[in-house]
């Protein structure tokens, strides 16, 4: 028999923010656990996709907070960029190493296979034509 009862009932009610507007918003550090990336990945991430934060009516979490819409955190989970930083992560906490044990050669060959990522798919989806990234850049000028 399970203990405990999930569900609202006529006593206790619903808890607040599972429901409505304040279930639509995430909190900066909730979506960086979610993602399992560091802030300033995640800042990267957020500059790239053109992803913002958000003002929401109802801050159940706290006035002093920076939140964010929850499909929007859903978006960049998917993102095929994400790995490519834990990638690029974990390269650098090898090649660190390597030169730490003062290997330099398997520290060389490491550097030769350094993961590389690239922006296009990114441009893809902004800009469908090349004429609209013309006018973007005109804006820049």
């Amino acid at each position: 028999k399970k203990k405990g009862n999930k569900k609202p009932d006529k006593i206790h009610g619903q808890k607040a923010g599972l429901k409505g507007e304040a279930a639509q918003y995430i909190t900066r550090a909730k979506a960086l656990t979610k993602l399992q990336v560091s802030l300033a990945d995640f800042r990267k991430l957020c500059i790239l996709k053109g992803i913002y934060p958000r003002d929401p009516k109802k801050k159940n979490e706290g006035k002093d907070k920076t939140y964010y819409h929850v499909k929007d955190i859903a978006f960049l989970q998917h993102e095929p960029l994400l790995n490519k930083f834990f990638e690029l992560k974990t390269f650098v906490k090898k090649f660190k190493r390597f030169i730490g044990r003062k290997e330099f050669d398997l520290a060389k060959r490491k550097e030769e296979n350094k993961p590389v990522y690239t922006l296009h798919h990114l441009v893809r989806e902004r800009y469908n034509s090349f004429e609209d990234a013309l006018g973007d850049l005109d804006d820049a000028i």
